[in-house]
């Protein structure tokens, strides 16, 4: 994997000590690349994102969808990168007012729990051994994280396969460009699961009401207020996937054991 400095990582000369030799010995290896991206909308600045410099446009789209900034993409009139990437800028068709809370806790921003739970599929159900192939596809995907490590990633699946694969430093920037592409590319299937690297927060649940999905697995645990809103919102929570185990903290009924 090409290593630049636009990209999601970046080389760094290191000094790596063997206890085998008792040396230390110059080289280079790739650490990740943390970005910092200010959200323009309408000529107003909203945040400004620590992430990977990669799909920013997805990620500015993905986070004014799930903030219920937009319904729809045809709402944004255009978004462009600024100084080098440093501005993220986009144009509504329509005056848009600065929430006055972000759905991410983990930057100082509290939940909005006015929210209403999405209408979910009743139909929807999967096996077991399916949460673990999906998952595994999922796994499969991560080159970033095999490669360098310190990163998060985020799958969204059909049930059968797994379409669209982010990675990230941060796992909210993850949802973000997860939804983000999903809709660049013209919403192209139903959206059933989302497969997470890393914990379950209650924030990560109101991220997927947006796209309906029912679905969410992690091979991390959730919070106790993720939990609460999983099973209000109808939600299955799936944690701790960890080789052929797991653990089903809400809505089991989606899952369909031959036992």
């Amino acid at each position: 994997m090409e290593i630049g400095m636009n990209q999601a990582a970046i080389n760094k000369k290191i000094l790596s000590y063997s206890g085998k030799t008792d040396t230390l010995v110059e080289t280079s290896k790739p650490v990740v690349n943390e970005h910092s991206a200010a959200l323009i909308v309408n000529g107003q600045h909203w945040l400004t994102f620590i992430c990977s410099p990669t799909d920013l446009e997805a990620l500015a789209l993905g986070f004014l969808y799930g903030e219920n900034v937009i319904d729809d993409p045809a709402e944004v009139q255009a978004i462009t990168l600024e100084d080098n990437a440093s501005r993220i800028v986009v144009n509504l068709s329509h005056q848009a007012d600065k929430p006055t809370h972000f759905h991410r806790t983990s930057t100082g921003y509290g939940l909005d729990k006015q929210l209403n739970p999405p209408n979910l599929p009743n139909d929807f159900h999967v096996s077991p051994a399916q949460v673990l192939d999906l998952y595994r596809m999922f796994l499969d995907q991560q080159e970033l994280h095999e490669h360098v490590g310190g990163f998060h990633s985020a799958g969204l699946s059909d049930g059968i396969s797994v379409p669209i694969m982010v990675e990230d430093v941060g796992r909210h920037n993850c949802v973000d460009k997860l939804t983000g592409l999903f809709l660049l590319k013209g919403r192209p299937f139903v959206p059933r699961l989302l497969l997470l690297s890393g914990r379950i927060s209650s924030e990560m649940v109101f991220k997927t009401f947006a796209l309906g999905i029912p679905l969410i697995v992690s091979r991390t645990s959730p919070t106790a207020l993720a939990v609460e809103r999983a099973w209000e919102a109808g939600i299955t929570l799936i944690g701790y996937l960890r080789g052929s185990q797991f653990d089903i903290y809400s809505h089991p009924e989606r899952l369909r054991t031959e036992g």
